[in-house]
Formats: C-alpha cells, structure tokens, sequence
C-alpha cells in the first residue's frame, strides 16, 4: 500500500461508487458506547478461550505447553520471535514456503448493533507473500475451515477450491497483491459494479501492499469485490512500499524491529439493512488512524457473526503475525 499508490495525487479512490476521500483524512467516527464480545491478546502462554480453532501452523510464540494452540516450533523459519518468550505472538506462519494457518471462532455473536473489530498485524521478514485476512461469516455456520488460500487469502474462492463457508464479508491486507484481483476465479457471477478494475482482471494482475473488502459467497459464486485501495497501483511488479510490510529487518530481531512491522487494524460494520463498512488502519507513524476503506455489502446482514483470520505462503513468503484482538458491538 504505497502511499503514492493508496493515497495518490492527494486523494484516494474507492472502488464502489469511486468515492475520494482526502489522504490524510482522520476517522470521523465519534466515540460510542460499545460491550465486549470477544478479546484476545495472544502475548501470554495460553488461549483460555476454547471458541478459538487453530488451523494449519498457527501457533503461539508464548507458549511451552500445548493448550488451545501449540507452542511454536524453536526451528521455525525467519526472523520470528523467540519460541517460549513473553509477553509473545499469535504466529500465523514463519518464513517458510507453502504455509497455509488461520486462527477461526467458531461461537456464534449477536449482531444486534454492528460489530466493531481491532486488532494488531505483522506482516516482514521476506519476499513480500500472501497476506492477513479478516472475515466474518453467518453465525449459523459451522466454521471449521477457512477458504481458498494463495491469492484468496483463506476468504474467497481460488478456482476449484470453495471460499469459505457462510463468507458474509472478508478484509484483506494484502501483501502479494492478488486479493484485489478478478483471477483465479475470484469474482465468478459478480455484477459489473462488484468487479476489480479492467487492470486487475488480466491474469497476471496484482497489486502489492494494498487493502481490500470482498463480499458475500458461496463455493465457488460471489466474494466480489466491494473496496479496494489498488485502484490506480502499477501491476504484475515486485515493487512494494512498507504501508502493511515492516520493511527490512536485521538478523538479530528485537522489540524495536517488530515495532517498525505493527500495523493497528480497526474494521467497523454498522446496523443499516444493507451494513456501511470501514477499515482503518493507524500505521503507526504519528499521524494516528486513517480512513483507507468505505463500503456497503449489498446484502443484509445474519442476525449473528462467527469470524476467523487466515495467512499463507507460497514461493514468496513473509513471517505472519497478530495481536490484541477485540470484537465489541455497539450499545
């Protein structure tokens, strides 16, 4: 998500209804009244929680006893942090090649006043691949796998590999770049206005470093796309910027070169009939949190949430990592 890309000529283009929001634009939400649903740090030994499911390599650095979710493996790959140390990490992958892990809660939550989501994301250490995902499904799902990884990033469908089941909404935070991008099946039956942008839908396309929201599906219809940040970003390059990506880091990792990585996501979805979407993100770099996407999903929301995260790596790969998670509605 370079900003000269996400955020160029001063404005940045949303891609339902082509929105400009001004690029140093503030949240403009007010403080409201909110209770808690679900919190998860992730930095302590345990998950005391046992709503949350484990898949893949998920795995917490913190840990030393298999609980909920195992303790990383000493051996794991790139700059990690230290297996058996806190205050730890929900390591969702190493550096390793052809990683797929999600993290999924599988208890379902009313939806009686929206739902507000925050959470801190890690994305360094290698070459740039997949990407974080966020997504909600229908509460009466029985979430028990993620979707499609690779491009899709455990949310969409991947061509004949299903989305996930009862996919309502899916967030990207796309390193790689594909997640924006009408390939590899994704998008299959979506009207002209929930399409990626003509460069995004040759089979090559991707866009590095970039945000995007993707909407309802089943199998291997729908998860099209509602917002995406690449919607002028210079495609099918290995060129990046370090919006989501921590940049370089040395060998020795410490405290301070995980700081450069933390990226604070915040994911609103309110009560309207057909649910107005946010994301912002506070990059960290004093500036505080900026509005980077404005949504509507197209279709009414379930009266309950499940949700889940989902990382992966393929031949191009990066350390996954998540934090401080809260899932609140509103009073």
């Amino acid at each position: 998500m370079k900003r000269t890309a996400m955020f160029g000529a001063g404005a940045m283009m949303i891609a339902t209804g082509m929105i400009a929001l001004p690029a140093a634009a503030q949240s403009p939400d007010r403080e409201e009244a909110k209770s808690l649903l679900v919190e998860g740090h992730f930095n302590g030994d345990e998950v005391v929680d046992d709503d949350f499911i484990p898949l893949g390599s998920a795995c917490l650095t913190g840990a030393t006893e298999t609980g909920v979710f195992s303790p990383c493996d000493a051996e794991s790959l790139g700059p990690v942090p230290m297996a058996g140390e806190t205050p730890g990490y929900l390591q969702l992958t190493d550096a390793g090649g052809f990683k797929t892990s999600g993290v999924l809660y599988n208890r379902p939550l009313e939806n009686d006043g929206g739902i507000e989501v925050h959470f801190a994301q890690y994305q360094y250490g290698g070459a740039g691949a997949d990407g974080i995902s966020f997504f909600l499904v229908d509460g009466e799902t029985d979430l028990a796998e993620a979707g499609a990884y690779g491009g899709s990033l455990g949310y969409a469908q991947l061509g004949d590999l299903s989305g996930v089941d009862g996919g309502y909404l899916g967030l990207g935070l796309d390193s790689w770049g594909n997640f924006s991008a009408d390939t590899e099946g994704r998008g299959t039956g979506c009207p002209e206005n929930q399409r990626a942008p003509d460069h995004l839908q040759t089979s090559t396309a991707r866009a590095p470093d970039n945000v995007a929201l993707r909407g309802p599906g089943s199998g291997s219809e729908g998860y099209c796309l509602l917002a995406t940040t690449a919607t002028d970003e210079i495609v099918g390059t290995g060129v990046r910027g370090d919006d989501l990506y921590g940049s370089s880091f040395p060998e020795a990792l410490s405290v301070d070169s995980l700081e450069a990585a933390k990226r604070l996501v915040k994911l609103k979805v309110n009560d309207d009939p057909m649910p107005e979407v946010t994301v912002d993100i506070d990059f960290l770099d004093g500036d505080g949190w900026q509005r980077v996407l404005e949504a509507t999903v197209p279709v009414e929301a379930p009266d309950t949430f499940k949700f889940g995260f989902a990382a992966s790596t393929g031949a191009a790969n990066d350390v996954h990592l998540l934090r401080h998670l809260r899932v609140e509605t509103f009073e």
